[in-house]
């Protein structure tokens, strides 16, 4: 049996309704980086979220107390002046922003980054939550084994879950699914083990779907729409999909609820809590004895594998580093002509896809959503009894989503590094615009990643990384276009050219998309550039809008990014 480690969890939330601590006792982020960079790689780690008030910002980074970190929203004038002392003239003025420091650095900063074990295969890992809802809907959680907890035990797992209906599915997926999953694997027969047979990329159909490009570029390597010959790899897949199916199966289950006849409204109520809620879950498996990374994906959020090569340039070393892209998972949309093929085929004459929405929402598998999984009979005895939801009038054959996963493998080769992100982030970057950001990031940053001591080394490569940082010729920050990236091909230099980027916010923020390399951080590195970029102001707007506002111009954004 695999032996998980000791829980650790790091959480980033805004303090708003009462919830259940996740962290016993919570280190300093100094801290936990600082654990971190020693290699600390024995926990099982949650990242939940992070917030902006609608007055200023509130957040809380992990400490011992759960403090908070409050920016208050205040004119700036005493009493007096503020016309509320005494003697004033009563009238009201509007309060002022008086934060001399920028939200966007506090919140941008606030991600761990961690040093795995060398027995991972993963050299590091840096991941972030930033929300755009009073609590974020988005969590992460991942595992790195520990040879004295179990020898046998060589894979790694990196999960991020997008919920939507609230945020209590994610938090169920964020607290078990990994455990479910390696528990699932850890009891195959030895013999299912070997899947060094695999070669490539892997992929369970051939057709590409992006939600922001539907044919693939120049920059973005075909998929290869074959098998594994190894039967091992075969039963993987099967236990991994199982794993989620069973998982979501006993959250949804009505059984108990119904079969009691006298079953109270608060027990039912409290029963089926996961059932209405409902959250995307992606998940990647990287086993170190076979370089075999495993992505399974429910839902719309996305992983890309950004792999090096080298192209001559005419200097004196005659090359240059570029990056191609590697789709490793499939968002399952109605952009997605497979999924909508699916449905179709699933409930043929039905119009389960309208307006680019799938029974209007915008997944086509989830794990929760049970209004679109249970039977009209059982929705209907819930109406009637537990203040459950109408059936809807375009409900005739459920269920219409499911929570099975599609699940990609890719051999690994040194100098790989996994990009995974809500479609908070897909909405805002391309998957070709995030790689070369990453290789943007790397190009000032690669002796951070893969330095050979992190304990010793990275306090004194990250100080010198950071005083290294770009600058144009008049010393001020260097800003990039897309053209500048080091991929394959080079991007057109405006979005508005390219046919491919679909993405919708930066058209809807009226702004141009301009890119900026200064952060020690690849995930926060991410998000500013979806946020913004080179655009400050933008960023620091974004980041200032307070819910519900805030979700009218971006979305929770969940982001791991892991160097091989």
């Amino acid at each position: 049996m695999l032996k998980l480690g000791q829980f650790a969890r790091v959480v980033l939330r805004r303090q708003t309704l009462p919830r259940k601590p996740r962290l016993s006792s919570l280190p300093s982020l100094t801290t936990t980086r600082a654990l971190a960079a020693v290699g600390i790689s024995t926990t099982l780690i949650f990242v939940t979220s992070l917030a902006v008030a609608r007055s200023g910002t509130s957040y809380a980074g992990p400490s011992s107390k759960t403090s908070l970190s409050v920016i208050h929203c205040d004119s700036g004038l005493d009493d007096e002046e503020d016309g509320k002392g005494l003697g004033g003239s009563g009238k009201f003025k509007r309060p002022r922003w008086t934060d001399e420091e920028c939200i966007s650095d506090k919140v941008l900063s606030s991600g761990p980054i961690w040093f795995p074990a060398n027995r991972t295969g993963i050299k590091r890992c840096d991941a972030l939550i930033v929300s755009a809802n009073p609590e974020s809907e988005d969590s992460i959680a991942v595992y790195f084994p520990d040879s004295s907890d179990s020898p046998d035990d060589r894979r790694s797992y990196l999960a991020l879950f997008d919920g939507h209906n609230g945020p209590t599915m994610s938090d169920i997926l964020c607290d078990n699914l990994i455990e479910y999953v390696a528990r699932a694997l850890s009891e195959l027969p030895s013999q299912y083990e070997d899947t060094s047979d695999i070669s490539g990329f892997i992929d369970l159909h051939d057709s590409y779907s992006d939600s922001s490009d539907n044919v693939p570029s120049n920059n973005i390597t075909p998929s290869v729409s074959t098998h594994s010959s190894n039967p091992a790899d075969d039963i993987i897949t099967d236990t991994i999909k199982q794993a989620f199916k069973e998982f979501d199966d006993a959250l949804i289950d009505p059984t108990e609820v119904l079969s009691s006849p006298n079953e109270s409204k608060t027990n039912a109520v409290r029963s089926l809590r996961y059932a209405y809620s409902g959250s995307c879950a992606l998940m990647s498996i990287y086993d170190l004895d076979t370089k075999v990374l495993r992505v399974a994906l429910t839902g719309d959020s996305r992983a890309v594998l950004g792999r090096k090569i080298h192209t001559l340039n005419g200097s004196d070393n005659g090359m240059t580093v570029k990056y191609e892209v590697q789709i490793l998972s499939h968002d399952q949309n109605a952009h997605n002509p497979h999924e909508v093929r699916r449905l179709e085929n699933e409930h043929p004459g039905e119009e389960v896809v309208k307006n680019g929405r799938v029974m209007g929402w915008g997944m086509a598998r989830a794990f929760g959503d049970a209004a679109y999984k249970w039977s009209i009979e059982v929705q209907e005895k819930l109406y009637e009894k537990y203040l459950g939801d109408r059936v809807r009038e375009n409900m005739k054959t459920p269920p219409y989503l499911t929570a099975e996963p599609e699940i990609t493998a890719t051999k690994i080769q040194k100098g790989d590094f996994l990009i995974m992100a809500s479609d908070g982030l897909w909405d805002c970057l391309t998957s070709e615009e995030a790689v070369g950001l990453v290789g943007l990031w790397l190009s000032t940053n690669s002796t951070v990643v893969y330095t050979d001591n992190p304990s010793k080394d990275f306090p004194k490569i990250q100080n010198k990384s950071i005083s290294s940082r770009p600058q144009d010729s008049s010393g001020g920050e260097r800003v990039y276009t897309r053209d500048q990236l080091p991929l394959k091909i080079p991007l057109p230099k405006d979005s508005a050219a390219d046919g491919n980027d679909k993405t919708p916010y930066y058209p809807w923020w009226h702004a141009q998309k301009r890119f900026v390399n200064k952060d020690d951080s690849a995930a926060a590195h991410l998000t500013r550039n979806a946020l913004g970029g080179a655009d400050g102001d933008l960023t620091e707007a974004l980041l200032s809008l307070g819910y519900p506002r805030a979700r009218r111009y971006r979305d929770d954004v969940g982001v791991i990014v892991a160097f091989f």
